[in-house]
């Protein structure tokens, strides 16, 4: 009887065993179910994510389109404008541009539909910001021998191939380098880190050189950062050579407050930070002097509302006188004379070609009717000045360039690639130069904490440039100075501004400087 029982339990637990399994089976097909699900979705995200990305590549390309054309020439014709319907194809979607144009800065607007404007899937807009390459990094820069006269003031890095002489109390916050030259340092001469009343900080204080000379200061010298007298890979350094030395000439003091080393001896310096020489010290890489192209496709057209427009001299007539290859013999008296009824407030580009230019007539007391240099004595600019010529350019004698209003900034560039004649001088007392300014000409910079205001000016030539006595009541002129050769009279102050290292003509691309998404 108890053996029947047992069976006939049994057999009622067999049920229970199938529901369990059909309980179990049911639970694994909707984990599965949720398995599938969710990697469809995950799929389904990757996809869109990858379109969504696949958007951006298509407005990407209708940037870099943009700025093509615009590079080759910048009056060129916008072949899918946001104005009208048309669409270009790129990036594996189709998109449309708009931009606008100031100066040297290129501001370009791109949509891109994925996969077409028609049927998109998605759309996104970007804007981005190009301007020339940043050529111009230094306050000063010399191809050659480098004078900074006494008192001088300058506020920036300064580059020179040949020596620099820093004369007697001039105050330099940055950095010195010589590449192949040396530096000397007359009484009283600073080479600083920073200088509240200069609006100057964050500087090396540093002076690098790769000449024999190396590194020499008189009485009172300061070199705020390190000291280091480079040479060739070549040169062998000794600790007792005198050849390129950190070194003292006549008595007094002459402090480094940071480190002291040379390919020579180091000797009547005090504060270093530490003193190793003797050894190998590699000397400064040369740098490379801006190269300047003039190409009338970088500007925009005369017919255009730009205030950057172009004006050639002699007046432009495609196809037959095209602006730079054509050249006149009254191209300076001709724009001179513009100059005269034009000169309180001159804005614009200008490029001036004068055939078989000829050396300065007097130079520093240049008027409108000159025929032989650009007078620019006594102007005032209503907005962005820049003038191309290969003729000499005089600033006259002093005079103040400002603008016709406070509320108004410019960039200030002339580039000269007048060439003197092989053997003539250009001194601060004038000669045969490609630049010259006398007695007090000023760029008024506007107030020296403020960067963005008042007159920022950049000079360029491939040939040589003097200018005389800075007004020591005036704050220093702002911008950079770049010459194959210089002279510098004494007390000629000068503050870089980075508002003058992007110019165009120099560099053969644009560079992206702004980035940003629309509409997100």
């Amino acid at each position: 009887m108890m053996t029947s029982l047992i069976r006939r339990l049994h057999r009622e637990e067999e049920g229970y065993s199938l529901v369990i399994a059909i309980l179990l089976l049911s639970i694994m097909m909707v984990l599965l179910a949720v398995a599938l699900q969710a990697g469809t979705s995950s799929l389904q995200q990757s996809s869109l994510s990858l379109e969504w990305s696949k958007a951006l590549t298509v407005a990407e390309a209708g940037l870099d389109d943009s700025i093509t054309r615009l590079g080759e020439n910048r009056s060129a014709a916008n072949p899918c404008s946001m104005s009208t319907s048309t669409v270009c194809s790129g990036g594996g979607g189709q998109y449309q541009v708009s931009w606008t144009q100031s100066g040297g800065t290129i501001s370009v607007t791109s949509i891109g539909y994925y996969p077409t404007k028609t049927a998109p899937k998605y759309v996104r807009e970007v804007q981005a910001t190009y301007a020339p390459v940043a050529a111009f990094k230094y306050a000063i820069f010399s191809q050659t021998a480098l004078d900074i006269k006494n008192g001088a003031k300058v506020t920036g890095d300064i580059y020179s191939d040949g020596n620099v002489d820093i004369g007697q109390n001039a105050t330099i916050c940055g950095s010195v380098i010589s590449s192949a030259g040396s530096v000397s340092i007359a009484n009283g001469g600073l080479v600083e880190q920073s200088d509240a009343t200069l609006g100057c900080s964050g500087k090396s204080g540093k002076i690098w050189t790769g000449g024999s000379g190396g590194i020499v200061g008189t009485q009172q010298v300061v070199i705020e950062g390190d000291a280091i007298a480079g040479a060739p890979s070549t040169t062998s350094c000794s600790s007792t050579s005198s050849s390129y030395p950190v070194t003292i000439s006549g008595g007094g003091t002459y402090t480094v407050d940071g480190a002291a080393k040379a390919c020579g001896k180091i000797s009547g310096i005090t504060g270093e930070t530490s003193s190793t020489p003797g050894v190998t010290t590699t000397a400064p890489a040369p740098v490379t002097f801006p190269t300047f192209v003039f190409d009338p496709n970088n500007y925009p057209a005369s017919t255009s509302t730009d205030p950057m427009k172009l004006h050639c001299y002699p007046t432009d007539a495609p196809p037959t006188n095209i602006c730079g290859s054509n050249q006149s013999t009254t191209a300076v008296a001709n724009f001179n004379a513009y100059i005269a009824t034009h000169k309180t407030s001159l804005t614009g580009t200008f490029a001036v070609w004068q055939r078989s230019p000829q050396p300065m007539s007097n130079p520093g007391n240049c008027t409108t009717a000159s025929t032989t240099q650009i007078c620019l004595d006594g102007i005032t600019v209503g907005g962005d000045f820049t003038l191309v010529t290969n003729a000499p350019v005089d600033f006259g004698n002093t005079s103040t360039i400002s603008t016709t209003s406070s509320s108004i900034s410019s960039d200030f560039v002339v580039v000269s690639t007048y060439q003197p004649t092989a053997g003539t001088t250009c001194t601060t007392n004038g000669g045969d130069c490609s630049i010259y300014g006398q007695n007090s000409v000023e760029f008024n910079g506007g107030s020296v904490d403020d960067p963005d205001d008042g007159v920022v000016g950049l000079l360029y030539t491939t040939g040589k440039l003097a200018w005389k006595n800075h007004p020591a009541s005036q704050p220093p002129g702002e911008g950079a100075l770049y010459a194959g050769s210089m002279d510098l009279k004494n007390g000629y102050d000068i503050l870089y501004n980075s508002r003058i290292e992007r110019v165009l003509g120099f560099g053969t691309t644009y560079e992206r400087t702004l980035w940003q998404e629309l509409n997100v």
